[in-house]
């Protein structure tokens, strides 16, 4: 799909407040590899704790290519100093944005929610579980054992990257609604959300006359669950929090106010 017809669809879906939609066709049919309900996300066994080192450097040494190409620029890196076990939230801009994340986060391990429809099959698919892609399923068994897996990585200081809005639209500039699963994730742990939010700007236009733009991801301080509130206001609130944080990061960066079409 071209540029141009992602930003038309991301217009159009913008005017009908239809956020959440899938702008870029999701992968479908054998290409794509079911989440089971014992799926393996904690990756036992020697064989694929070594996989997974070689993946994650891969992964590393792309993102030393993909920085300089996407100019990109990191604000606020000093609040995650110090952090271990922590819900990561962020816009989802670019099939790239997460190699950019891991390398703002540094030698901190990593895991990525992602959509079942994106656990592929083949070496490439391998390549991203092994780098710590964790999709999420869609049974009620699964989404158990995906809680408890999270749960783990936490406990174990590592960090896990949601991404609320729900779908990829390419270099949209607006913060879009959030879903809860990121939060309610946040509250059962009692661990913090660091809210990051990209923002562009335009360097020039391309032949197509869509424009290539430099990235930058903000990163806020973290906001703390409240251990004796109730799971799903809590997690209301926190939303709430990290909406504030994109809002006000838009608003900031862009000049204007937040309206959408």
């Amino acid at each position: 799909m071209s540029r141009r017809e992602l930003l038309r669809l991301e217009a159009e879906n913008e005017r009908a407040r239809n956020f959440s939609a899938h702008v870029m066709p999701p992968c479908s049919g054998k290409s794509v590899l079911p989440v089971s309900d014992d799926y393996d996300y904690l990756r036992r066994g020697f064989f694929n704790r070594l996989v997974s080192v070689f993946s994650v450097g891969v992964f590393r040494l792309v993102g030393l290519f993909v920085g300089p190409f996407c100019r990109f620029k990191i604000e606020g890196k000093k609040n995650l100093k110090g952090v271990k076990g922590a819900i990561l939230t962020s816009n989802h801009v670019s099939i790239a944005d997460c190699i950019l994340i891991r390398r703002a986060v540094g030698r901190r391990k990593l895991k990525i929610t992602v959509a079942e429809f994106n656990n592929r099959r083949g070496v490439f698919g391998g390549l991203l579980r092994a780098g710590g892609t964790v999709p999420i399923g869609k049974t009620l068994p699964t989404m158990r054992h995906l809680n408890a897996a999270i749960g783990e990585f936490l406990s174990r200081g590592e960090l896990v990257l949601f991404y609320p809005e729900g779908s990829l639209w390419w270099c949209y500039e607006k913060p879009r609604p959030l879903i809860e699963g990121a939060f309610l994730s946040a509250a059962r742990n009692g661990v913090p959300v660091i809210p990051m939010f990209y923002t562009f700007k335009t360097r020039k236009l391309r032949r197509d006359g869509t424009p290539k733009k430099s990235f930058t991801l903000h990163i806020g301080e973290p906001i703390l669950p409240n251990p004796d509130a109730p799971l799903r206001e809590e997690a209301e609130r926190l939303a709430g929090r990290v909406w504030e944080f994109n809002k006000g990061t838009y608003e900031r960066v862009y000049g204007k106010e937040l309206e959408y079409d």
